[in-house]
């Protein structure tokens, strides 16, 4: 009888497995993006969206909305690396290191360096909003998938959007004064 069960185990895992690597697939490079767009450079971005995959499959069986539960692990990993990049940062200045020795964690891809420039003039929780908001999630799963208040949500989007908007329109009135 606990052969039968453990190859019936075995059979829901590989199915749960199965739709795993449709998944990972699916999600890997939007969730990569996402991170992108929090600010983490390219390299970072798809070593923390690995991470981040790694924790979907560990809790896979209990998870019901994967992407969310994917971005939010991402999002923790990210946030955790960079206040330990910052801490290395204020250890760095204490021992008196010149700034070229020290290695940045946030850099940009070049191609999208024109909008990784406004986003990064964003309060990080504004970031944080317009990370998900880009990724094509409403303030209400926003919300729901950051332990947060929709309103409170709203609101760090409308900010972020105002300050973009403001943003935008000085870059753009510089440009044509330049030209």
């Amino acid at each position: 009888m606990s052969n039968q069960v453990n190859e019936a185990d075995k059979f829901l895992m590989q199915e749960r497995t199965d739709s795993f690597d449709d998944y990972y697939r699916s999600d890997l490079t939007t969730l990569t993006r996402f991170l992108v767009y929090l600010g983490a450079s390219v390299e970072d971005a798809q070593d923390i969206a690995q991470e981040a995959m790694m924790a979907v499959l560990k809790q896979w069986r209990h998870v019901d909305d994967p992407q969310a539960y994917a971005r939010t692990a991402a999002n923790g990993i990210f946030m955790r690396r960079l206040r330990k990049a910052k801490k290395e940062r204020q250890a760095a200045k204490r021992a008196w290191i010149p700034e070229q020795h020290r290695s940045p964690f946030v850099s940009f891809a070049a191609d999208a360096e024109s909008v990784m420039q406004l986003l990064r003039t964003l309060p990080l929780e504004q970031r944080e909003v317009m990370a998900w908001t880009i990724d094509g999630y409403t303030p209400s799963q926003i919300a729901e998938a950051t332990n947060q208040n929709a309103a409170t949500v709203r609101s760090h989007l409308r900010h972020a959007r105002a300050s973009l908007k403001k943003q935008f329109v000085r870059n753009r009135n510089t440009a044509r004064e330049e030209e």
